[in-house]
C-alpha cells in the first residue's frame, strides 16, 4: 500500500512540473508572435549555400535568449535555388520575404548582408 501511495505521488509531482512547463512554453510562443523583440533583414543574393545555415543559427540564438524574431528576407537577384527556398521559408510566422509584402512597418533592422558575388564578375 505504501509503494503505491508513493507512485500516486510521483506521478502527480511529475504531471505538475509537466503543466507548469507546458505553460511556460505556450506563454512564450504566444508573446513571440505578437511583438518580436529582435528584427533581421536578410540581404540574399545566389545565398542558397548559407541561408538555412544562418535562419537556423539566428531561431537557436533567439530560442536560448528568451527573445522573438522576426526575419524579412530580401532577394536581390538570385539566379540560383534561393528564391525558392525563400518562398519556403515564407510559410513559417518569423519570416517573409519583401517580395510579397510592400508594407512592412518600418523597424530598426539588424542587416546582415549574405550576398554572393557572381561568378562571372
Amino acid at each position: 500500500m505504501a509503494d503505491l501511495l508513493l507512485w500516486l505521488l510521483a506521478a502527480f509531482g511529475c504531471s505538475s512540473l509537466l503543466v507548469i512547463l507546458l505553460e511556460r512554453v505556450t506563454d512564450r510562443m504566444g508573446s513571440a508572435a505578437d511583438f518580436p523583440d529582435e528584427h533581421y533583414r536578410l540581404l540574399l543574393r545566389d545565398s542558397e549555400q548559407v541561408l538555412e545555415g544562418v535562419i537556423r543559427r539566428l531561431l537557436f540564438r533567439s530560442y536560448w535568449s528568451g527573445k522573438s524574431i522576426q526575419i524579412t528576407l530580401q532577394d536581390e537577384g538570385s539566379v540560383d535555388d534561393t528564391k525558392k527556398m525563400t518562398a519556403l521559408y515564407e510559410r513559417y510566422p518569423y519570416c517573409w520575404s519583401t517580395d510579397g509584402h510592400h508594407g512592412l512597418t518600418q523597424t530598426k533592422a539588424i542587416i546582415i548582408d549574405l550576398r554572393q558575388e557572381k561568378a562571372g564578375a
